[in-house]
């Protein structure tokens, strides 16, 4: 059975986990905003040509993965909707 002050500890770590997370999220959030202003701004911003090649020799999660690297204040969700549009 687990004693009291190891369930305190669990959710302290716990609540400690989400709030970095929280800020890390904002904090990405943020730079995404000040570097491309917009989604739009951001696609603007992507070598059409070479994520297609890409996709198109590597697969789908390559081109993500491109896109990440090359822009790496991007979140997996808007660089997979960048290539899903394409």
């Amino acid at each position: 059975m687990i004693g009291g002050m190891e369930v305190t500890l669990g959710l302290v770590v716990t609540c400690a986990v989400l709030a970095a997370s929280e800020r890390a999220t904002r904090r990405r959030k943020a730079e995404f905003r000040h570097t491309y202003g917009t989604y739009e701004g951001f696609r603007r911003a992507v070598d059409e040509g070479r994520v297609r090649s890409v996709r198109r020799d590597r697969g789908e999660v390559a081109a993500i993965k491109a896109v990440r690297d090359r822009h790496p204040g991007v979140s997996l969700r808007l660089a997979k909707r960048y290539v899903q549009e394409l």
